[in-house]
C-alpha cells in the first residue's frame, strides 16, 4: 500500500474515532461552538470518504465535478471553523475585524475555485483559508496572554481546538502554496501525492487535538 493511501485511510480511522467520541459526548453540557465542531468532523469524514472513492475509482460524478464537490464542502467545513472563531471572539477587541475578515475570505475561496473550475487553474482554494485562520488563531492567542493569565490551558476545550487549527493550517498554507509549482505530468504524480500526505497528516493532528478537547469536557471544566 502506497504511504498516501495509507494516511487516507488511517486519517478517516481518526475521524470516525472523533466522531464517536462527540456522539458520545453529545449531550454533554458543552460550550454553544462544539455543535459547529461537530458538523465540521462530519462534513471531514464525507470529504475522506469522497477521496477513498475516487482513489478506487468509485464515483458517481466526473472526475472534474467529484473535484468541484469536494473543494464546495471544504469551504463549507471552513465556514464552520469561521463560526467558531466567533463564538469565541465574540467579546474580543479583534471581533469586528473577525466580521470583516470572514467574508473576504469566503470570496476569495470561491474565485479561487471558480478558477480550478473554469482555467483548470493549479491553485487551492485552502490557501486563503489557512491563511485567515491563522490570523484567527493569533487574535485567540493575543487574547489569552493579555485577558487571562489565570486560565488552565491543559483543561481548557478551546485552547486545544485553536492550537490544533493553527497546527494544520501552519503545515498546510506553504505546502498547499507548492503544490501550485509542481507540474501535474504524470512523472510527478508520486511526488504531487506524497507532499499531500504531509498535509493530511496536519489534519489528522488537528482531528487528535479535537479529540482532546472532547475530553476536557469533564466536571470541573475550565473553558
Amino acid at each position: 500500500m502506497e504511504f498516501s493511501n495509507f494516511i487516507i485511510l488511517f486519517g478517516t480511522g481518526v475521524i470516525l474515532l472523533t466522531l464517536l467520541i462527540a456522539l458520545v459526548k453529545f449531550k454533554k453540557d458543552k460550550p454553544k461552538y462544539f455543535k459547529y465542531i461537530f458538523i465540521y468532523i462530519l462534513i471531514g469524514l464525507i470529504i475522506s470518504a469522497n477521496t477513498i472513492m475516487n482513489k478506487n475509482n468509485i464515483s458517481f460524478f466526473k472526475s472534474n465535478s467529484a473535484y468541484a464537490i469536494e473543494q464546495v464542502l471544504s469551504i463549507f467545513q471552513t465556514f464552520m471553523l469561521y463560526l467558531f472563531f466567533i463564538n469565541v471572539l465574540n467579546k474580543s477587541k479583534y471581533y469586528n475585524i473577525l466580521l470583516i475578515l470572514i467574508p473576504i475570505s469566503i470570496i476569495i475561496q470561491l474565485f479561487i475555485l471558480n478558477l480550478v473550475i473554469k482555467k483548470n487553474a493549479d491553485v487551492m482554494p485552502s490557501i486563503a483559508s489557512n491563511s485567515f485562520l491563522i490570523i484567527f488563531c493569533f487574535f485567540y492567542l493575543r487574547d489569552l496572554m493579555s485577558n487571562n493569565p489565570t486560565l488552565i490551558l491543559l483543561k481548557s476545550t478551546t485552547f486545544w481546538i485553536v492550537i490544533g487549527i493553527l497546527y494544520c493550517s501552519c503545515i498546510s498554507l506553504p505546502i498547499f502554496s507548492l503544490i501550485s509549482f509542481i507540474t501535474r505530468d504524470e512523472e510527478y504524480k508520486y511526488l504531487r501525492s506524497q507532499i499531500f500526505s504531509i498535509a493530511n497528516m496536519s489534519i489528522i493532528v488537528l482531528y487528535l487535538f479535537i479529540i482532546k478537547s472532547y475530553l476536557c469536557l469533564k466536571p470541573p471544566q475550565n473553558l
